[in-house]
């Protein structure tokens, strides 16, 4: 191995760490909005419970996520998902934009903030 390919290799493992961190962190963040809502953390990292739960939060039906396998459907649910999760939190259309456009900044804020409380009706089966 040549001194390129050792640079390259060490690069490309920093950036795998850096990416690394930013999904613990997110995990965190994540997990904290779930307990907020009264709703157990380790459900934030369980692949199709956390939409479920997430449905749930925002206040809607958690068969909705059958949405999620229309074509076209699944795009326009995403951000109407997205504005009642973020409703839920307190936040109006403006709180939406940012999650939309900045969504791990303010996933982090959401979680981490003690000025963010969950506001929302859950939904019960």
């Amino acid at each position: 191995m040549n001194g390129t390919e050792a640079s390259i290799m060490a690069f490309f493992g920093g950036y795998m760490l850096f990416v690394l961190a930013i999904a613990v962190v997110g995990i965190i963040a994540n997990w904290k909005l779930f307990e907020k809502a009264n709703v157990e953390g380790w459900k934030s990292i369980i692949p199709i419970l956390n939409i479920w739960e997430i449905i749930k939060i925002s206040g809607l039906n958690p068969f909705y996520i059958l949405l999620f396998l229309l074509p076209f459907v699944n795009g326009i649910f995403s951000l109407y998902l997205g504005f009642k999760y973020v409703e839920s939190y307190g936040f109006g259309f403006g709180g939406f934009l940012l999650y939309l456009f900045f969504n791990p900044i303010m996933i982090l804020y959401m979680g981490f903030s003690d000025d963010v409380t969950y506001t929302g009706t859950y939904y019960i089966d």
